[in-house]
């Protein structure tokens, strides 16, 4: 397991490569205002973007390999929502 970067540490990662939060954001797909709030500390990035941007930083770990995702079986499930409607009506 690698050794997990501040807030503080992260940031002068990116300063002493001359990287700004904005460029290292965008070119990690983040969006700027996700990665200032969890350098500045404002966000400890425990959801949606914000946890994919910490662990990119190294500020969390990510999830152990081979551990299911918890929305997976969600995301394989057929959709049980019925079609609208208008959807099923036959054309006269």
């Amino acid at each position: 397991m690698t050794t997990l970067r501040t807030p503080v540490e992260a940031r002068a990662w990116l300063q002493r490569h001359g990287v700004t939060i904005s460029e290292w954001a965008r070119a990690n797909g983040f969006k700027p205002a996700v990665v200032a709030a969890l350098l500045a500390g404002r966000s400890q990035g425990n959801w949606g973007e914000a946890h994919q941007a910490a662990v990119a930083l190294g500020l969390r770990s990510p999830p152990a390999e081979g551990e299911e995702h918890p929305l997976a079986s969600a995301l394989r499930a057929p959709s049980r929502v019925p079609a609208p409607a208008h959807a099923t009506r036959s054309a006269s």
